[in-house]
């Protein structure tokens, strides 16, 4: 099968049409919603902040400040755990698509509404679709998913202000999706010097609103994504995570993301067999139920998750399967295409590494009725095999690619260090057959772990009473995944020429 390069990347990418016509936008500054009277200015005091630590978690990160400010005791590590997403990996290997994507970035409203049902919360997802990006996102997300959405280009009354000042005036701080370029932060000057204003078919980054100002014309913010990237990696214990926006240049932020919003607030509380249906659904993401991951896209070959997405990287791990990944890449050069793998795999497993293991940390807490050893004994056997494959370096170095002594990246880099001396694919690659076996062990040491965690706490699950659905539908191979607010990555990337005339 082939497909094109721009249809995966848009497949992959959450935004499955470029076709969106832009229509004349409004912004947060002009038509303010008169069904609200409101104070001047408010601002919600007391919400904890949540550095999000790693790329890829800043949605679970802004989750968890607005959970903590309403009093439910959720940190990072807990929400990715309790949505599952800590649980979760998928796969996708077709022509030059072969990678992984980590839960937190697979289909980021689904697991957002399991986690709210999961605590009886109110969830109100919007976006507006007169924008590129949120015209996009709504064929996906209203096309795609079983979920309601509010459009704000579809009533004169309801705008992204009257949003904001709503939910604050009502006690709730306020996630959002925006475009890095135009927060303020020195960290973000890398997007703006080598990367340019997102695309529609870009990834949003999520942040935290705790208050407004309509007497400085002024928005407050919490960002969980500043110290990141280098040269700023590490806690920002200096508080450039708090800042304030003018609602002009908040609004170019938001708009550039479709205004895209996700609004939480109190609800009926925790379902009454809240342990059973975690520990199910993590069981199902493990396993790698295939319906629980994509409910209608199923059959799609190239879908590989949970376990078998390890299990499907694994076999790709050879002669074949990488020679024919790099005959299919038409625009970019086939040592880059190489070495882009290496770089990849790697940045994608140590975010799912990172996720795994805070996550096994957190779930003793959430289920504290079940008994959790055999599942934690067999899940832990996956961490050094998972370690092996990552490392920090590879989510933090931006728009430079760090050297750094680890499997996959001398592996892959120094693949194509030979090739661009040999001129041979196949002697290349044969070259490292040791270590593309060695990479293989992993990943297939992965799968079993993470299969037989999800079979040891789908037999506590029967001793407790509990009917699991064991109707799965296996297929080994890669992944499509779908996404909305994730990594900031920008290597290799630069800002598009600008044309003067």
């Amino acid at each position: 099968m082939r497909v094109s390069k721009p249809f995966l990347f848009i497949l992959t990418i959450m935004l499955m049409s470029m076709t969106a016509t832009p229509v004349e936008m409004y912004g947060i500054t002009n038509d303010y919603s008169p069904r609200f009277t409101m104070a001047e200015n408010k601002e919600i005091t007391g919400v904890p902040y949540v550095w999000q630590e790693a790329n890829g978690f800043c949605v679970a990160s802004a989750l968890s400040m607005v959970l903590q400010s309403m009093g439910l005791d959720l940190d990072l590590y807990d929400t990715l755990a309790a949505s599952g997403s800590g649980f979760s990996m998928v796969s996708i290997s077709v022509d030059e698509a072969m990678t992984f994507y980590p839960g937190v970035m697979v289909r980021q409203i689904p697991w957002i509404e399991f986690f709210t049902d999961l605590y009886g919360l109110k969830f109100q997802f919007y976006l507006d679709s007169s924008t590129d990006y949120g015209g996009n996102a709504l064929l996906t997300v209203g096309q795609t998913w079983d979920i309601e959405v509010n459009d704000y280009a579809d009533s004169s009354l309801l705008t992204p202000l009257g949003v904001i000042r709503d939910s604050i005036d009502s006690g709730y701080p306020l996630a959002i999706a925006v475009d890095t370029y135009y927060l303020p932060p020195v960290d973000w000057d890398i997007v703006r010097n080598y990367v340019g204003p997102m695309q529609p078919g870009g990834i949003s980054h999520a942040i935290v609103i705790v208050g407004y100002n309509d007497t400085s014309q002024t928005v407050r913010i919490y960002d969980p994504g500043v110290g990141l990237l280098e040269p700023y990696v590490g806690y920002p214990d200096d508080g450039r995570w708090n800042y304030t926006m003018s609602y002009t240049e908040f609004d170019n932020a938001w708009q550039s993301a479709g205004y895209v919003t996700f609004r939480l607030s109190n609800g009926t509380g925790p379902v009454t067999d809240f342990e059973e249906r975690l520990a199910s659904h993590i069981t199902q993401r493990l396993l790698g139920n295939r319906t629980s991951y994509f409910e209608g896209n199923e059959n799609f070959f190239y879908l590989g998750t949970g376990a078998n997405a390890f299990r499907g990287m694994g076999l790709d791990m050879t002669l074949e399967v990488i020679r024919d990944y790099c005959f299919n890449y038409r625009e970019v050069d086939k040592p880059n295409a190489i070495r882009l793998l290496g770089q990849n795999l790697e940045v994608m497993m140590t975010i799912q590494y990172l996720a795994f293991r805070s996550s096994l940390q957190s779930i003793p807490d959430l289920l504290p009725s079940k008994n959790l050893q055999p599942f934690l004994d067999a899940a832990s056997e996956a961490l050094p095999h998972m370690e092996s494959l990552s490392h920090n370096a590879s989510i933090t170095s931006g728009i430079n690619v760090i050297p750094r002594d680890t499997l996959l990246y001398n592996t892959f880099f120094e693949m194509a260090s030979t090739f661009e001396v040999s001129h041979d694919l196949d002697y290349s690659i044969n070259e490292f057959t040791t270590q593309l076996e060695e990479i293989s062990s992993h990943f297939f040491a992965i799968a079993d772990a993470w299969e037989a965690a999800g079979n040891a706490l789908s037999l506590e699950l029967e001793r407790s009473g509990t009917i699991l659905d064991n109707n799965l539908s296996i297929i080994i191979g890669g992944g499509g995944t779908i996404l909305i607010v994730g990594v900031i990555l920008v290597v290799w990337r630069r800002k598009p020429v600008q044309n003067d005339n």
